[in-house]
């Protein structure tokens, strides 16, 4: 039975979301943000200007320096990647505290008690917060 579904299952389908890649400026400045503000637990660097940090049981963050920042417009959309945590008002509030440029007022309710907000890290890069409140 096991291998029947095996056999039968699309070998190019996406079965899941390993990690997220993040390609910044300034690595230093960029690794003590996510390890320091966003309290990202590193698993290992990677070379001088790159590290891995683990998020959850099964999924990880790929930091890595040393690239230039392409400059956009403000209607022009860059990816974004979204966190959950489990207050988004807690984070919101710890964000303000450290002084990072938040792009939301205040986290947006999305749901029945779930909230949204998004900021930037320090190369720019849009990262959203989802939690409850």
């Amino acid at each position: 039975m096991l291998y029947e579904t095996l056999t039968t299952i699309n070998p190019a389908s996406i079965t899941g979301l390993a990690f997220v890649s993040v390609y910044v400026d300034d690595f230093k400045q960029s690794a003590d943000f996510y390890l320091n503000v966003l309290e990202l637990e590193k698993q290992y660097d990677m070379g001088d200007e790159s590290c891995f940090f683990s998020i959850g049981k099964d999924l990880g963050l790929y930091l890595e320096g040393g690239h230039r920042i392409r400059q956009t417009d403000p209607l022009t959309s860059r990816a974004t990647f979204t966190l959950t945590v489990p207050s988004a008002t807690a984070l919101f509030t710890k964000l303000v505290a450290a002084d990072i440029d938040i792009i939301d007022e205040r986290p947006r309710k999305v749901g029945e008690n779930k909230y949204w907000f998004q900021f930037f890290d320090p190369a720019g890069n849009i990262i959203e917060a989802f939690g409850e409140i």
